[in-house]
């Protein structure tokens, strides 16, 4: 494992790179402290979901939850009124 300085990885960014994106990770060192340079994987993010994925979740909606964060929602506003009138 070699340490490589600012300076090295500024003359030699391109072979540090190639040699990080080969599977072998680098390391720079900079004021005392040491960062990796190594390949990330990319991952897809959320896969999408086919329309009506989640009706059933919605089909038959908890009354009193739905009240609660209605409620919830009218005493968030009131405050945030409050507070702005505060000033």
């Amino acid at each position: 494992m070699k340490l490589h300085t600012v300076t090295e990885l500024k003359a030699s960014a391109g072979e540090i790179l190639d040699r990080a994106l080969s599977g072998s990770p680098q390391f720079v060192v900079r004021g005392g402290s040491v960062a990796i340079i190594s390949k990330a994987e990319m991952f897809s993010g959320v896969e999408e979901r086919p329309e009506g994925y989640f009706a059933s979740a919605y089909a038959h909606p908890n009354r009193e939850r739905l009240a609660f964060e209605k409620s919830m929602g009218t005493q968030l506003g009131a405050s945030a009124g409050d507070q702005a009138q505060a000033y």
